[in-house]
């Protein structure tokens, strides 16, 4: 305990030293801008930033990268209110209340809410997670490869299972990242796979070139195919700035709603791949079903943004333990922090609960910060920040390309890797159109390495004994649950078609 008490001292003087504390500030600005204009985000940003820090030093790499995706889901509900559009998916449910606020000339009452709920909610996950680091730990020891191996396959389970509509369609694209990810050379096993005899596949697929063309450059592929003038348009009425400390009193007065949102944001959070937009729309519904009012929702309920607000920005604590503790990225955007921590020879685990432990807590405390400067520039700057939704699509578009192409080059210096990231771009907007799920691709690209490392390391172990995998009770344990993951939806899917005859039947008489 007494080393964990140092290493938070630690971590907080480094955060408030120069120049880290500049790098506070502009990863949260550029994080709420990009929160703010509608279809781009944090996967978009941290994508765009990771080749950026390459020659950073650690500790502001990690701050920097944070601290924009704290930036972001603060940022997009200032969309979400103004112009009725959310900036991330996230905010999608933050619309339902926030936009008529916004056209009974409250604007600034609901960005009020919005922000206080936004802070609050990011300190209330990141408190968690801290709380349940000392139990981390512990457990963390009593997994071994084989251990690891099931969480992989539970990780790419679980995001197969939240990825969409379609259970299928996340097990494709999950799938399809698990077979990229074995391209190249393998450390373990010292074998060449799926290179086509080329020197340039030799490394394998470049995880930062393909986040880059899966985000960045699919979303301007589709800007350019959906968008005409501008990102969004403008819809609603002006604010004038006035009404923050209304706001503000609303989520104070209503503590018990603040603590049930942000719960279950940090819970949902737990969960890989659920993401803020689950998380958003759970709070949303249960603060809706337990309201004495319900008809009030959807009309100008405050209730309504603190519990979407709330949850969105709590879940990025709980997002956090899985990324940090065992390598498994909670969301989309910890995915990309998760490359940004492993580019920088940070890697999450027993290096990062103990002899990092000190930058484990400079990202959590630039997490918290950067939530707390981003609602205050946005209690002020919101109607004003609105207005870069009119950025004209042919002057967005060539910079985004110009960074991602740049981005892609400068890591390795290989033209491949700009080629490779217009490929996956095409393949991102594919799969948009084709409601596939990203998320699960991403993930599994980042979880492939783990997967046969462990696998390997397991067998190696047991010397060829598969018996490995189910007789250690941890990993007895984590197997019946990817077993039951992977089994409801495939039986309830099997229920729904035993029915249907039945209902045809019946309806047919």
């Amino acid at each position: 305990m007494s080393s964990m008490v140092e290493a938070l001292i630690i971590g907080l003087t480094q955060l408030l030293s120069w120049p880290l504390i500049l790098f506070v500030f502009a990863g949260a600005l550029l994080g709420m801008l990009f929160g703010l204009l509608p279809g781009l985000g944090g996967p978009v940003l941290l994508a765009l930033l990771l080749p950026v820090t390459y020659g950073f030093a650690p500790e502001s790499a990690v701050v920097l990268l944070t601290a924009s995706l704290g930036g972001v889901a603060f940022g997009g509900s200032i969309s979400a209110i103004i112009i009725n559009t959310p900036g991330t998916a996230s905010n999608a449910a933050t619309t339902f209340d926030g936009y008529p606020l916004a056209r009974q000339g409250r604007a600034s009452e609901a960005l009020g809410v919005s922000a206080t709920a936004s802070a609050l909610g990011a300190i209330f996950g990141v408190l968690v997670l801290i709380l349940l680091l000392p139990v981390a730990q512990q457990i963390i020891l009593a997994f071994s490869p084989p251990e690891f191996f099931w969480i992989a396959v539970l990780g790419l389970a679980v995001i197969a299972f939240v990825s969409g509509d379609s259970f299928l369609k996340g097990l494709v694209a999950g799938g399809v990242g698990l077979m990229i990810s074995f391209i190249g050379y393998s450390g373990v096993t010292g074998t060449y796979r799926y290179g086509f005899g080329t020197e340039f596949l030799w490394a394998g697929i470049d995880l930062i070139a393909a986040i880059i063309g899966l985000f960045a450059i699919a979303e301007v592929i589709k800007l350019t195919v959906e968008k005409s003038e501008t990102i969004a348009q403008f819809t609603g009425e002006g604010s004038t700035g006035r009404g923050q400390l209304k706001g503000i009193k609303h989520v104070l007065s209503r503590p018990v709603l603040f603590f049930k949102s942000a719960t279950i944001g940090t819970l949902i959070g737990l969960i890989p791949g659920a993401g803020g937009s689950v998380a958003n729309f759970v709070s949303y519904i249960s603060a809706l079903q337990s309201s004495d009012e319900p008809e009030r929702f959807g009309q100008g309920a405050v209730e309504g943004i603190i519990a979407s607000e709330a949850s969105n920005d709590a879940k990025d604590g709980g997002a956090l333990l899985p990324t940090l503790v065992f390598g498994i990225p909670g969301s989309a955007t910890t995915a990309v922090l998760l490359a940004g921590l492993v580019v920088h020879d940070i890697n999450p685990g027993r290096q990062l609960l103990g002899e990092d432990l000190s930058i484990l807590f400079l990202l959590l405390f630039a997490l918290i910060l950067a939530n707390i400067v981003t609602s205050g520039v946005g209690l002020f700057a919101a109607p004003f920040l609105a207005k870069a939704t009119h950025v004209p699509v042919r002057i967005l578009i060539p910079l985004i390309l110009i960074v991602s192409f740049l981005g892609s080059y400068a890591l390795r210096g290989n033209v491949g890797d700009v080629v490779v990231a217009v490929a996956f771009g095409f393949l991102g907007y594919a799969m948009i159109v084709y409601s596939y799920s990203r998320v699960a691709m991403i993930i599994a690209l980042v979880l492939g390495p783990l997967l046969e490392n462990s696998f390997v390391q397991s067998l190696q172990m047991s010397r060829e004994s598969y018996w490995i995998f189910v007789t250690r009770p941890i990993s007895f344990v984590l197997m019946m649950l990817v077993l039951l993951i992977v089994l409801v939806p495939l039986i309830q899917l099997g229920k729904q078609r035993l029915e249907a005859p039945r209902v045809g039947g019946g309806h047919d008489e």
